[in-house]
């Protein structure tokens, strides 16, 4: 950085080690850049004091380096390190780098010679006791700064997303984050703003798609969402969610921009399509393997799953399997009996059982590939629309990366009738089943009745490709704050 007016310092403590190291492989003066001579004042914390060498440890939060006052004999002008304690903040002025890189060699120098030390300020709450394992310097600037390091590339995939989208003749759209209704899918739960009768978003679907009725044909939305009760290594109630629509195109145009997007931000971090995650080698290059849920639960379990059976049907199914059955569920109200759901059971036969198998490493210790699995169960969607040829099944997609979901698609419902009847459906089973009961969009549908456009559209978890790039273990790495840290 440059110093501006009214800023203090005028570069940072690694600008002035990069500057240095530069200044190093200079031949002679006279390649020396204008401004070579003069003075630069580098702003940050006392993390260290060692008074018996007048030296402290200077931290900016990217770099550190022990710093001397080298004023001259009698000049009591400056603050010496004794008259300092950890956690000060100071401004150090120090000789512009090529004029140090004329008397010293970079490599060996491990204390800077400061023309000149001022104490900027003191935090009455750091009592000379700095980092404190309770504060936000030391929750940020621990292991090595990999928090910090990983928020500065969070926000290099933030900015090479949006450009992937504007390259691509996309419009971002900023979605409102109070809304009448936030979804009626059975494993939503939203929250409530209170008085008001409003929710706090789960997803834009709805307000996107009114735009693509509107006339718009490529939108995004790239901000925060919220699911309560969502809260894990791979959850946050408030997560931020990339949602994307191309009109006049099929969930296939989508799932190719999701394949694009993530070798893309590969690159940009990494400069390659192959990153590591979890130990394991992955090679986000498109395109990338697809695979129907059919296909895998047949490979994995035998069973042949259609997406129309009745609950009992399914359940005869994983008997003759010899898979376990799953309980019943208990969350009906007013003391009704409990019964079995369709979608209890699949994902007790999905995540118990294909799941798990779907990651196995590759047998010719090639690297792992990204997958598409599509054509889900009909039960399973509200908003997609069902496949002609095969309507016990819907044009829905999702992808995955090494056991990670990363975003969830549709070729999109565009029938308003079919669309109203499946929100009331889930609204009473959601009454059955003792979940909280939330509104229609009517605006929404009133869209629909005016007519959407054939359409595809995705949602992609942002904090979650972030983690996948860098290799975090949970999501509250690659966030700013957990929910827990609030």
């Amino acid at each position: 950085m440059s110093g501006t007016v009214g800023e203090l310092a005028t570069c940072s403590l690694q600008e002035w080690l990069e500057q240095l190291d530069e200044a190093a492989t200079a031949a002679d003066e006279a390649r020396l850049p204008e401004g070579a001579f003069g003075v630069s004042v580098v702003c940050g914390r006392v993390s260290h004091v060692q008074a018996s060498n007048d030296a402290f440890l200077l931290d900016d939060g990217q770099a550190a380096r022990w710093v001397r006052a080298a004023r001259a004999e009698g000049d009591g002008s400056s603050l010496s390190a004794a008259m300092l304690r950890p956690g000060d903040f100071v401004a150090v002025s120090l000789p512009q780098p090529w004029q140090v890189a004329m008397y010293e060699q970079p490599e060996t120098l491990t204390v800077l010679h400061a023309l000149s030390i001022d104490l900027l300020a003191r935090p009455p709450g750091v009592a000379g006791q700095f980092p404190q394992p309770s504060g936000e310097w030391y929750r940020l600037q621990k292991e090595g700064r990999s928090h910090i390091r990983k928020l500065e590339q969070r926000a290099q995939v933030l900015a090479a997303t949006r450009r992937f989208f504007a390259q691509r003749g996309f419009v971002e759209i900023e979605a409102p984050l109070m809304v009448p209704s936030p979804g009626l899918e059975l494993h939503l739960a939203a929250f409530q703003v209170q008085p008001s009768a409003r929710y706090l978003i789960t997803s834009p679907e709805y307000q996107l798609k009114r735009l693509l009725t509107g006339g718009m044909r490529r939108i995004y939305s790239l901000g925060k969402v919220f699911r309560h009760g969502e809260l894990g290594p791979h959850h946050n109630p408030e997560f931020t969610m990339l949602e994307w629509y191309r009109a006049y195109a099929d969930w296939t145009s989508v799932a190719h921009d999701v394949a694009e997007l993530c070798a893309e931000l590969a690159q940009t971090l990494h400069g390659s399509t192959k990153v590591r995650y979890r130990g394991q080698e992955l090679d986000l290059t498109p395109p990338w393997p697809q695979l129907t849920v059919a296909q895998a639960v047949r490979q994995h379990t035998g069973i042949e799953l259609c997406g129309d059976e009745t609950t009992a049907q399914l359940l005869e199914k994983l008997a003759a399997a010899g898979l376990p059955l799953p309980a019943p569920s208990t969350d009906a109200k007013d003391g009704a009996a409990a019964q079995w759901n369709w979608d209890d059971v699949f994902f007790s036969l999905f995540l118990n059982h294909v799941e798990p198998k779907l990651f196995a490493p590759p047998t010719d210790g090639s690297a792992q590939r990204p997958f598409f699995l599509y054509d889900w169960p009909a039960p399973l969607c509200a908003l997609a629309r069902r496949k002609p040829t095969a309507p016990q099944v819907v044009e829905r997609f999702e992808a995955y990366a090494l056991g990670l979901e990363l975003c969830n698609g549709f070729g999109e419902l565009c029938d308003p009738t079919e669309q109203r009847q499946r929100l009331l459906s889930d609204a009473s089973e959601r009454q059955r089943r003792g979940l909280p009961v939330y509104p229609l969009d009517e605006r929404f549908l009133q869209a629909l009745d005016e007519g959407l456009p054939p359409s595809g559209g995705v949602a992609l978890g942002i904090d979650r490709i972030v983690m996948l790039l860098l290799d975090a273990a949970q999501l509250r790495d690659v966030l700013p704050f957990s929910a827990d840290e609030l």
